[in-house]
Order: C-alpha cells, then structure tokens, then sequence
C-alpha cells in the first residue's frame, strides 16, 4: 500500500477516492487540501469523518454529540473496525467549516450571476430567550426556477430596533454585494421591521457603520457562534417570534422597497375580528380550557380514542390552530362532548347557541384557512395570490351574511380589518388613489395577479362590477403593467395600449347572481367559459404579447398551488 501510494498515487487515488453516483455532491480529494489537518489528509479515515458530517449531522440535521455516543461508535467499529472515534469538538472545528465554506464559495458564484433577488428577513427567539435573525435570498434562475437560499443566520444581540436590524441585514448583503441586486424585502409587520427598511438601504460606501454596541458580524458566520462558547442542538430549540414591545402594529411605510408578509397580515386581520366579536372571545376561553384538560387527563383521552375523535391543541402565534380547535371540537358531536366534560374538575358547558356559533365561525374562516394553507409553498411563487385572495375574501364575507345569525359581529369586523390592513388593494379596487403609505399598496400585486396564467383577469368577476368600471379596472392594471414595463424598455418600444375586454367576463356576472341558493364556491375556481375573440400575432411588441395573453381563454398553470 505504501509503494502505490508513493510511486503510483493516481491508481491510489482511483483506487480509494472513487467518485459516487451523486458527482455534484462528492467530496472529492481536491477538496480536503484546506489549512486544517482533517481536511488536507487524504486518508479513508478522514474521508469517514467528512462523509458523517456530510449526510448525518448537515444533511440529516443530527446533533453533533452523535459521534461521542457509544452506539454510534459501535456501530461504525461494526463498520470499519479501523475507524478512530471523532470529538463533536473536532468534527465541528474542522468538518463543519469545510462544508461552510464551500457552500459559501457556492453561493457567492450564484449570486454573481443574478441580476435581482428579494429578500425575506425575520426574527426568532428560542426557549432559552436567545434571539436570532435570518435572511433568505429569493430568485430566479436561468431555468426559469425558483431559487431560496439562506444566506446568513445569526444572533440578534442587543436592543430589537429598526436601526439594529438595518446595520445587520446591510452588512449580510455587503458580503455578498447583494445591496444593489435587492428589489423587494419581505419582513413582518413587527414596528422595527417596518422603521429598519422605512428609508430603502444605503448604498453610499461612506456612511460609517458603528458596531460598538452590537454583535460583532464576522465574515465566516461560525464566528459568531464560537464566540458565545456553545453549541446549539437544533433538538432543544422552539423558534417562536420575536416579541416587540410594539408588535402587531402597522406603521406607515413610504418606502417601495419593503412588502408586508401576507400571511402575517392575513392573521392580524383574523386576530382582529375574533378578538371584537360578541360571543367568540368567551366560547374560545372554553374551547382553549377543554384543550389543555384533554391533553392531560388520561380518561378523557381514552374516551376520546374510543370515539376514534381528537382535539388539537392551540398555539398562541398561529390563528390556524383556533380554527382547528374549533373544527374538532364541532367534529364530537354535542352527545359525546357532554361525556367528555363530565370528566373535567372544573366542567364546561356548551349551550345550543355555542354549537351554533362555532359551526358559524367555521363557515365564516374556512376560506381564511383555505388561503394560508394555498399560500404556504415553498417551490412555488405566491404572490399572484395575494389580491385574488383578498377580492375572494370580500365576496365570501358579503355573501356570508344572509346565513349568519349569531356573528354579524365577526363578519363586519373582519370586513373593516381586510380594508385597514389592505388598503392599497382596496383602493386600487375602487379606482381610488394610492398614497404613499397605503399598506399593500404596492402595484407589484396587480401585475403578479395578471401576469399569472391561473388568474389574469378571472378573479374580477367576484367583484360583480358594472362592466364600465370592471374594463376601468382592468385598464388601469394594464396601465400598471405597461409601466412597469417602460422602467426597463426603451420608451419608443411601448405605445398607449388600450385593450378590448368585450365580452371577458360581464356575460357570466348575469349567470352567476341568478343563483337561488348560495353555495360556498371552492377557492379561485373560476368558470371558464370565456370567448375568444383575440387575433394572433407574430409581433414581439410586449403591448400587443400582453393583449393577446389577456384575451388567451386558456387557463394554464404558472405554479403548482
């Protein structure tokens, strides 16, 4: 062995280093000549200690203290009865910093050649009170695909201010000469989220940066981490949100650089009705005690496995899991419930106007949960779902009405919620000027909505307009669109267009309001039943591409919802 690897070390190398069916992820030789002496030995045993890494503590998101445990060690004695056992201190020290910086080096060659990114920046604390931010990297590649990259998670010490947050994020993007490639940042609607982007990000080089009150940002992110003297086991943490002092606040935001999340959004709106309503916020109360005692109280979950029912549990951040509560509570059935209660010290009674009310919440934010389930994909492009989700939003609870009894209440301040929290969309909706400040009022959600190929214009029809408002309407996205387009486009390659919506969708508004009794429609479901009265083109002037794509009749899907 000594002699082929002294006089004939490529057939040693081909001999031990051959390369393994996934050629792109393969930690070949070339890569171990680092400064550390793990990584610059080329030996089996080596390669061992940098495969575990590789696929049991990064890819499998295992502990490090893995391989100190005496039946991991065992089991790779089993193995390779030649296997010297690694420190967590040594495999972290030397494997993981291997594979960071070589994912490094990977995202600085992608993002070299990515000409605009958006961002998602937002803040966690984990049980120990240790808080934290991350920024993710959204792009598109030259397939045409979705890219999400995190490139930098790190401690958030110090106050949570607007300013703190501004200086950390701008120093992430400096090391990857991202600042000017930004077009959106997507946070939160905590306060500080808002004031850090309030103004854009600086891209003058001589504004000084100040950090003797802050973390200190390093260039290689374990820094930050060995500094504190501890390891994280991502086992013992429960990222929660960060709690601001102000949070759930929305504060003007004249900046066109920061979006609102959606979904974030969508929840204060919730929160805000459940939270004003007549009857909910008691018959909640109930809803959360008979929760907490059914997962503690071993006979009411025998009863329960008996009925083959369960109750789900309630989390404080997510409105979701109220839904849910509610729904499987509903789902026992008033026999059974009473069975399960007469088990509780302290009972709970639901009365025959209770059941009533919860089956009425379940009508009335089944299609606020149908939304954020939509709205949670990870491949996917969502924000074309932003307004049809919104116009949906104000048909069900328009049409809801006539059905509810009890929650009126609840109806009519969800309505006032969607249209404070949602401004911009709302007034964009009613022809009526955007102010600076407006939140949603960004026009990038009309232009996704049209540009994408499952809406265009279908989801105008849940307004039910006056069709000389509704082609208003659609001129004035067209307008949005045409712009946007001008910013990148020589002036003279765009005219004023004006587009014939002759019959797109006024003929089914007559069909659709001559129904006798109304039925919950499923979400962005359409009728398709559209005339086609477009003319083909060969031009490539985007004014007339974009006529012929609105006035297409075939729905194809952009993403996969």
């Amino acid at each position: 062995m000594k002699h082929l690897k002294r006089k004939h070390t490529p057939e040693y190398e081909k001999l031990f280093f051959d390369p393994v069916e996934d050629s792109s992820e393969v930690v070949n030789g070339s890569d171990y000549r680092s400064t550390t002496e793990l990584s610059s030995s080329n030996t089996k045993q080596n390669r061992i200690n940098m495969f575990i890494a590789k696929y049991l503590i990064i890819k499998c998101n295992l502990p490090l203290n893995l391989v100190e445990k005496s039946a991991f060690r065992q089991f790779m004695k089993e193995c390779n009865v030649k296997w010297d056992p690694i420190s967590s201190k040594k495999l972290k020290h030397d494997g993981i910093t291997f594979f960071t910086d070589k994912m490094k080096k990977i995202l600085h060659a992608t993002l070299n050649d990515t000409k605009f990114v958006t961002l998602t920046v937002d803040g966690w604390s984990d049980r120990r009170g240790r808080s934290f931010i991350g920024v993710t990297c959204h792009f598109i590649n030259y397939k045409c695909e979705p890219q999400a990259f995190l490139i930098d998670f790190v401690r958030l010490k110090g106050p949570h201010t607007g300013e703190n947050i501004h200086r950390i994020t701008e120093f992430i993007l400096d090391r990857y000469n991202l600042k000017e490639k930004v077009y959106k940042i997507v946070t939160d609607n905590a306060s500080s989220m808002i004031k850090a982007y309030k103004f854009g990000l600086s891209v003058d080089d001589e504004i000084g940066y100040d950090d003797s009150n802050e973390m200190k940002l390093n260039s290689n992110t374990n820094t930050a981490w060995d500094d504190n003297n501890y390891d994280m086991d991502i086992n013992d943490l429960e990222f929660m949100n960060i709690s601001y002092a102000d949070d759930y606040e929305d504060i003007e935001n004249p900046s066109d650089l920061r979006l609102s999340c959606f979904i974030h959004s969508l929840q204060l709106s919730v929160r805000d009705g459940l939270k004003n309503a007549v009857y909910v916020p008691k018959l909640l109360k109930k809803c959360q005690a008979l929760a907490k005692v059914s997962h503690k109280s071993s006979k009411i979950a025998e009863l329960l496995e008996e009925i083959n029912k369960h109750i789900n549990k309630m989390t404080i951040t997510r409105w979701n899991s109220e839904f849910l509560l509610i729904k499987s509570i509903l789902s026992i059935g008033k026999t059974d419930l009473e069975s399960i209660t007469s088990l509780m010290d302290n009972q709970i009674k639901f009365s025959n106007n209770d059941f009533i009310v919860l089956e009425e919440l379940v009508d009335i934010l089944q299609p606020f949960y149908d939304i954020s389930i939509k709205c949670q994909a990870e491949t996917a492009v969502t924000i074309s779902l932003v307004v049809p989700s919104i116009v949906h939003l104000i048909s069900h609870l328009h049409d809801v009405k006539a059905d509810i009894s009890l929650c009126l209440k609840l109806v009519q301040q969800l309505e006032e919620s969607i249209k404070t929290r949602f401004s911009g969309i709302i007034n964009r909706l009613n022809l009526v000027d955007i102010v600076d400040n407006s939140a949603f009022g960004d026009p990038i959600y009309f232009i996704a909505a049209v540009l994408d190929p499952s809406f265009k214009f279908l989801w105008i029809r849940d307004l039910k307009l006056p069709v000389p408002m509704e082609n208003r309407l659609k001129q004035h996205i067209i307008d949005l669109i045409i712009n946007e387009m001008k910013k990148d486009l020589p002036a003279s390659t765009i005219e004023p267009m004006k587009i014939n919506f002759s019959s797109t969708s006024s003929s089914t508004f007559s069909s659709s309001t001559t129904t006798p009794q109304r039925k919950r429609r499923k979400l962005f479901n359409y009728d398709d039943n559209i005339i086609n009265d477009s003319n083909a083109s060969s031009t490539l002037d985007p004014a007339v591409e974009l006529d012929a794509f609105l006035n297409d009749p075939v729905r194809s899907n952009f993403s996969n919802y």
